[in-house]
């Protein structure tokens, strides 16, 4: 009976080891298949983030200085690191007295719900009318929206007699159909970049 007990322990004891063995021996295979896997998507191009889409992402997490005013929002905004709250107002390109072309070069005819723009760096973005202090091709990132989920990016491509200061005009297809959205204020304007 005294060596059944030590087989009985020795035969727990190497269980116990060839278990460890079995699970070390496990996760190895699968680390090398994982490895194998990660090389193997590295050659896919598809992989690969876009350009554009970092830059986006980017832009929407950075912290910025929000001002008290659009004034000095706009003499603070060294490189584009400022924000400021405003009136946020939408036109579509069949409104009275608009023309259906952007103001700022290049002119963008903005008929037949032609509202972005495909920037080199930022991608496919809305356009945003704004005071002549911020200069044309500026992007700004328009935060709390009622309409939309998430912020939404925009370049400031045209200008408008009642835009002035810290009112900024939104684009949409037309003037009677902007899927909703109405007049709002203390939405908070980032300045992500200060011209083209």
């Amino acid at each position: 009976m005294k060596y059944l007990s030590k087989y009985f322990k020795y035969c727990c004891y190497l269980g116990v080891v060839f278990i460890f063995l079995f699970i070390i021996a496990s996760g190895a295979k699968h680390d090398k298949a994982t490895v194998s896997n990660i090389n193997n998507i590295k050659s896919i191009p598809v992989a690969n983030i876009s350009n554009s889409y970092t830059l986006m992402r980017k832009a929407e997490t950075s912290e910025q200085k929000v001002y008290n005013s659009f004034d000095e929002a706009v003499v603070n905004v060294g490189g584009g690191e400022s924000a400021f709250l405003g009136k946020l107002t939408g036109y579509g390109p069949d409104c009275k007295g608009c023309g259906g072309h952007t103001a700022c070069k290049p002119s963008q005819n903005v008929k037949n719900g032609n509202i972005y723009y495909n920037d080199s760096k930022y991608g496919k973005i809305r356009i945003l009318a704004a005071d002549k202090r911020i200069p044309c091709g500026s992007i700004i990132r328009v935060n709390n929206v009622s309409i939309y989920s998430e912020p939404v990016m925009a370049i400031v491509l045209d200008r408008g007699g009642a835009i002035k200061g810290s009112h900024l005009d939104l684009l949409f297809e037309t003037q009677k159909n902007m899927g909703g959205f109405r007049t709002q204020n203390n939405i908070k304007f980032d300045i992500v970049r200060w011209g083209f």
